[in-house]
This record gives C-alpha cells, sequence and structure tokens, in this order.
C-alpha cells in the first residue's frame, strides 16, 4: 500500500533530484548580462551550433561550413578574443570541443570552459569584457 501512495508524491518527495538546469538558460543569463553590461570596446555574438536540426538543415550547415566543437561565445576586443564554452552541470567537453579548446589556445587566445555562471562572469569581468562590479 505504501508504494501506491507514492504514486501521488512529486518527484522531490519521492527523493528524485531535479536534474540541473539546462545548458539554455545558462547561455541566456550570459547573454542577458553581456548586452546590458558590456563594455563598448568589446563586440561579442552566439553560435549556436548544438541544436536538433533536421537532417537537411543540418546537411547545408555542414556545406556552408559549420564545424563541431566551436565555442558557445567569441567576444573580441581591443587585442583580444575570447571564447567561452559553457556546459551543463557535471557535462564535459565532446572530443571535438577539446580539440578546438586546444587548438585556440595554442594560438594564443583566451578560452575558457566551465558549467559555473559565477566563474564565467568572474571571467568577464576580469577580461574587462563586462564592468567590475557585474556578479551574479
Amino acid at each position: 500500500m505504501d508504494k501506491q501512495l507514492g504514486l501521488f508524491k512529486g518527484a522531490r518527495q519521492r527523493g528524485v533530484r531535479r536534474p540541473s538546469p539546462k545548458e539554455h538558460a545558462l547561455h541566456c543569463a550570459i547573454a542577458d548580462l553581456v548586452t546590458r553590461w558590456i563594455n563598448p570596446q568589446w563586440q561579442f555574438t552566439h553560435l549556436p551550433m548544438g541544436e536538433h536540426r533536421s537532417k537537411a538543415t543540418a546537411g547545408k550547415l555542414k556545406r556552408m561550413g559549420v564545424k563541431p566543437g566551436w565555442p558557445d561565445f567569441i567576444f573580441v576586443g581591443p587585442h583580444r578574443i575570447f571564447f567561452l564554452e559553457l556546459k551543463r552541470r557535471g557535462e564535459s567537453q565532446s572530443d571535438e570541443q577539446a580539440n578546438v579548446a586546444w587548438h585556440l589556445m595554442r594560438c594564443g587566445h583566451t578560452y575558457l570552459c566551465t558549467d559555473n555562471l559565477d566563474d564565467a562572469i568572474g571571467a568577464l569581468r576580469d577580461l574587462g569584457i563586462v564592468r567590475v562590479s557585474v556578479s551574479a
């Protein structure tokens, strides 16, 4: 009987952990923050390459030169380029992402892969991309 009563409980009441927030929420938080507080000497873009697409669209993008493994955000400022890869908590980079990261750093660019909003904001502050007073 106790097992049947468990059917009426929510996931938290049954002791099931909630999944960590989707990467999308982290991407939106960074985009919103940077859009509002970016240093005018910097520009940025987001590269949404990891979305689910139809085979036709995927083929078209591949033909146009889209390559796997590129970071989510690119920031370009005075004499510097910064690449930011955001992951869902506990996830790690794919082999393609690790190879691109290694190449970018070997070329002298600044690169960060993180699953933590505070770490991402700290890097953006330290590099002068956003105001020093910005925090999560």
